[in-house]
């Protein structure tokens, strides 16, 4: 009767065991399905995070070019105002001193020669001088010289026009081979410089100014360097109501726009240096790539 009993007790503890061992298996199983189900999470979670610091990132991206659309706006507004009230008190006003002393050279033909040689000779002047302001207002809207006479001699009269006016002494240094610079890249190296060289006058406060221009292996390479007052270089370009930092910020859109790179090093009291360089590729190319 003991050993029936004993083996009764036997065969519960081997169902015991069996069912514990089951259920130590599920377990583990359960164990390792969360432990997947956390490396999945966690996968997902980095996803997330990454797709939402790329969407933070290109919000970011669209807000800074939509304040850089309505600066572009306004400054297209600002250069046509200037260009209005340059015409308006230049030649504007030169013709109608033409017209009053035409007028008078009219009334003074039979009475009096010698008065009306002198009124032609001041209407002479006049001319000359609407000529003149006219003149300028082409060159500052899109030199000529650029397609008659190239970059180069169209940047040294500018920079010998810069010094008259702004008594800061320029030394440009030019080196170039015989690489073909087509006109779009032409017009936006000439504004960059142009560009440059307007910042420098209006905020830097320099009394001397280093430009060197390099054209050579399929790239032109520039450099501008000014003893001025200098400024923090990351505040300007995040400063959306200084006019100095939107020059900036258009200029260098015009380097990227052109497949090149720009570097601007500088510090207050410390000047300040752009370096750029920009690959001369086709102009077909240029317009293609666009489109």
């Amino acid at each position: 009767m003991k050993l029936i009993l004993k083996k009764q007790e036997e065969k519960d503890l081997i169902k015991q065991r069996a069912d514990l061992e089951r259920r130590l298996k599920n377990a583990y199983e359960v164990v390792k399905k969360a432990e997947n189900l956390v490396s999945q999470v966690g996968v997902a979670m980095g996803y997330l995070s990454g797709n939402l610091k790329e969407v933070f990132e290109h919000l970011e991206d669209i807000q800074q070019k939509q304040i850089l659309g309505i600066r572009v706006i306004k400054a297209q507004e600002d250069e046509r105002q200037r260009v209005a009230r340059e015409i308006h008190d230049g030649p504007a006003q030169s013709m109608a001193n033409v017209v009053i002393k035409t007028e008078i050279c009219e009334r003074l033909m039979d009475r009096d020669m010698e008065k009306a040689k002198y009124e032609l000779s001041q209407l002479k002047t006049i001319v000359r001088g609407c000529l003149k302001d006219v003149r300028k207002i082409i060159y500052d809207l899109r030199p000529m010289s650029l397609d008659d006479l190239g970059l180069i001699p169209t940047i040294q009269r500018f920079v010998v026009d810069f010094e008259e006016e702004t008594k800061i002494r320029v030394d440009l240094t030019v080196t170039a081979n015989n690489e073909t610079i087509h006109s779009i890249i032409k017009l936006a190296v000439f504004r960059i410089i142009q560009e440059s060289l307007n910042n420098i006058r209006k905020y830097s406060k320099a009394l001397n100014v280093s430009v060197r221009i390099e054209v050579i292996n399929k790239s032109i390479n520039i450099l501008i360097i000014d003893d001025g007052i200098g400024f923090d270089v990351e505040n300007k370009f995040n400063s959306s109501k200084e006019e100095s930092g939107f020059g900036l910020l258009i200029m260098s859109e015009r380097v990227e726009l052109l497949k090149g790179n720009i570097n601007i090093q500088s510090g207050k009291e410390k000047g300040t240096r752009i370096k750029i360089s920009i690959p001369l590729i086709d102009e077909e190319e240029y317009i293609d790539d666009k489109n």
